[in-house]
């Protein structure tokens, strides 16, 4: 019987061991704005089990500094946003924490800005598949771009842009400022969907797909004023 109840007591003792490791995953997973729905679809569509609408894989509303994204520039948080206040030409980055984290395998994804003003300045955009090799930024870019008249796709290489852009579209009498917008870019393989407000507005392509994947970032220029409600990055499919 004291044989018995010892096991007993070693089994319980090891299923509050696993609780507490599971309880610990979970809290580190929010605390770097991962979601642990998109953790459990991306385990189940290993099984075979395709059940699950698809999902954020990262999110952050800007509430606190807990989530907060790699940052350089003049960034600061104003009533659940995160607004960049530049004063100068050198333009800012915030680079998203939860998307650079590589386990995620982030390759096509859809990432968007939610919420988004422009009180001034050339324009803001969405850095995806980014890595910061330490010479500088690669990756590509969607941006919402006033100073050109329109939307423009790039690609960066040791942090310069290529020029031609990978596609650019002109927007006459469009309403830049004081306007708040959803922008969001879809990546599937080397093609890359840029939209603003639900409506498609421009499509690049990379026939080389020379960054196969990678994190995100929100990219601004040019003595740029904007502020921003909510980040997410969703996965394409279950």
């Amino acid at each position: 019987m004291k044989r018995k109840r010892q096991a007993a007591q070693g089994s319980l003792e090891y299923a509050l061991i696993l609780l507490l490791i599971a309880v610990a995953a979970i809290i580190t997973m929010q605390i770097m704005g991962i979601s642990v729905q998109s953790v459990y679809c991306r385990v189940a569509g290993g099984l075979g089990v395709s059940n699950c609408a698809a999902s954020a894989i990262c999110q952050d509303d800007f509430n606190n500094i807990s989530n907060e994204l790699l940052k350089y520039g003049t960034w600061q948080f104003t009533n659940g946003q995160i607004c960049n206040i530049n004063n100068n030409y050198t333009g800012g980055m915030l680079y998203n924490k939860c998307s650079m984290n590589g386990s995620l395998s982030t390759s096509d994804y859809t990432a968007s800005l939610n919420g988004a003003d422009l009180a001034s300045g050339n324009g803001y955009g969405i850095m995806f598949r980014t890595s910061d090799t330490g010479s500088g930024l690669n990756g590509y870019a969607f941006q919402y771009d006033p100073g050109l008249g329109g939307f423009v796709m790039r690609k960066w290489v040791n942090g310069a842009e290529i020029t031609p852009p990978l596609a650019q579209k002109s927007y006459s009498g469009y309403n830049w400022y004081a306007q708040t917008h959803n922008l969001s870019v879809k990546v599937v393989g080397n093609t890359f969907t840029g939209y603003v407000d639900g409506q498609v507005v421009l499509t690049g392509t990379d026939p080389n797909n020379t960054y196969p994947s990678g994190g995100t970032a929100i990219r601004t220029w040019d003595s740029t004023n904007v502020c921003i409600d909510q980040f997410t990055l969703n996965s394409n499919t279950p």
